[in-house]
């Protein structure tokens, strides 16, 4: 950067400390809608502050003022605790596009304020300004409208795009010093540029080919230092889980004007704002060590996009991804595992029953290895059975033998009397009656 400019930005910084401040270009889309803080010092709190259109407050007509603020196309808060008026434009159109002021009213002197470019379209638009350190890479975003989605997007040096001759293009990419990648259903076009040396300081332009008529496009200023850039960050793609927070720390070289972070088309914040287009974010400028650290709260599906950290004139673009909530991850593995761990308890349980059955069974075997369990029938006749011989038909409850003698009452089926010869030739000294069967059996424990 020019020696003498620096110096001039440098005492602009320091003297405006405790006067106005803005950004020096914001870019939004036709039909949408643009919010632009403007920052003053303490001695302005009572101030009237208002937005005028024009590249100097001391000529230039308000268009709305804080003592009469209105809800329409344009609007306007004021916030002296935080030090911070910020204007609201809806339904832009190209013919927004210009320069515009914020102003603070000083009674019987000249008004204060600064001023910033709004640039409206709905053709092509990227950052205007990016600084690079040598032998690093950079990514830039060129965004696009509806009408576009199929259109050839390409990358040319130079700052008019319908004129410098293309370096690469969509429908051939190619993976090398310069990449470029397309994604209709986000409207954004990306180019990466890899190993970069000072030679590749200069304006470029993000390009959309009109077959029949003037392609559209925008420009920007790619510039490659070898010291630490003007603005950077760590990195320019970052992964957040929703519900969950995301923190970009943005690093810059000059201790003047005023840091911000910004959703390209979109409104942004500073250090003394708490939301940006009504999502939470916490801003910290730590002048000490020139870090301008961003935190988004509570982070969902629709965060996902392209922001940027600006520093008056420079900008550094940064995609944030916005993954699926990570409770909802949790949650499918928890009820996964407590449905796996109640199986494996049924499963256990089942062994082990059939085990100690199992095992019950093989006592009782072991006890009485001829016994067989035989199911009592109330229907039938009983027969009460001893060492030396029957009684027939006794009941079970009868005491027909003699006290503590080894008796078992067994169920009597009815049979063939061919069945009873069978039974008979095991106990040849009983004559059994023709119409019963006699079986012996052991008493059961």
């Amino acid at each position: 950067m020019d020696p003498l400019m620096l110096l001039f930005l440098l005492i602009a910084g320091l003297t405006g400390a405790d006067s106005v401040s803005t950004l020096s270009w914001v870019s939004a889309w036709r039909g949408g809608s643009v919010t632009i803080p403007c920052f003053y010092g303490d001695r302005y709190k009572t101030h009237v502050k208002y937005w005028c259109r024009g590249y100097n407050v001391s000529s230039c007509t308000p268009i709305v003022h804080s003592d009469s603020p209105q809800e329409g196309k344009v609007s306007i808060r004021d916030d002296p605790d935080q030090r911070v008026f910020t204007v609201t434009i809806n339904n832009l159109t190209a013919g927004d596009s210009g320069y515009y002021s914020c102003g603070v009213k000083i009674s019987g002197g000249s008004d204060v304020g600064d001023r910033v470019f709004l640039s409206v379209t709905e053709g092509v638009s990227t950052v205007k300004e990016v600084s690079v350190q040598r032998g690093g890479s950079v990514t830039i975003p060129c965004f696009y409208g509806d009408g576009y989605k199929t259109h050839v997007k390409y990358w040319c040096r130079g700052r008019l795009w319908y004129s410098c001759p293309p370096i690469v293009h969509s429908d051939s990419p190619q993976e090398g010093k310069e990449s470029i990648r397309d994604d209709p259903d986000q409207r954004v076009f990306t180019v990466t540029m890899n190993s970069l040396t000072a030679g590749d300081s200069g304006y470029y332009s993000c390009g959309v080919k009109i077959s029949g008529g003037s392609d559209a496009g925008a420009s920007l200023y790619l510039s490659v230092t070898d010291g630490s850039p003007e603005l950077s960050v760590d990195k320019q793609e970052v992964t957040g889980v929703e519900g969950d927070n995301v923190s970009v720390q943005c690093r810059y070289i000059s201790n003047y004007g005023q840091r911000m972070w910004c959703k390209i088309g979109g409104s942004c914040a500073s250090e003394r704002s708490v939301s940006l287009d009504g999502r939470p974010v916490l801003i910290r400028d730590d002048r000490e060590n020139k870090a301008f650290s961003v935190t988004m709260r509570g982070l969902e599906r629709k965060d996902t996009g392209w922001y940027w950290c600006a520093d008056r004139y420079y900008q550094i673009p940064v995609h944030i991804t916005v993954s699926q909530t990570a409770t909802t991850v949790t949650e499918l593995f928890l009820y996964i595992g407590l449905g796996l761990l109640v199986l494996l308890l049924i499963i256990i349980i089942i062994i082990t029953w059939k085990v100690w059955d199992k095992h019950k069974k093989k006592i009782a075997r072991k006890q009485h290895p001829g016994s067989r369990e035989l199911t009592l029938n109330p229907d039938h006749e009983y027969a009460a059975v001893d060492r030396t011989g029957i009684i027939e038909r006794a009941p079970p409850n009868q005491a027909s033998v003699e006290p503590g003698a080894d008796v078992t009452y067994s169920s009597i089926v009815l049979s063939d009397p061919e069945v009873s010869s069978r039974c008979s030739s095991q106990r040849p000294a009983v004559t059994p009656a023709s119409d019963v069967i006699y079986s012996s059996v052991a008493r059961k424990h």
